[in-house]
């Protein structure tokens, strides 16, 4: 009994640590993206404003904006599966 005590004991200060570093780059990753993100979408939006109203409404008819709000998700789904990888602490 008294060894298991020590065990967790001793384990307790790395796993504190590791949580609060995993908490650390969660929140740092996921502000560093959602900024990323709104300033991509909005150039993105400012440039479809400006297409001509009659095309726009035949591009909007083949479900281009659905697609192009499909493929946003999937490019920042893919670049925080990346940030993870790359930074995940030790």
């Amino acid at each position: 009994m008294n060894t298991i005590a020590a065990f967790l004991i001793s384990i307790t200060g790395t796993l504190a640590a590791r949580v609060l570093v995993s908490l650390g780059f969660g929140l740092f990753s996921y502000a560093a993206l959602t900024a990323l993100a709104s300033t991509v979408i909005g150039n993105a939006q400012a440039k479809y404003a400006l297409i001509d109203p009659t095309t726009l409404q035949l591009i909007n008819l083949g479900g281009v904006g659905e697609f192009l709000g499909i493929l946003a998700a999937g490019l920042m789904t893919r670049a925080a599966m990346m940030a993870i990888k790359k930074l995940r602490p030790i």
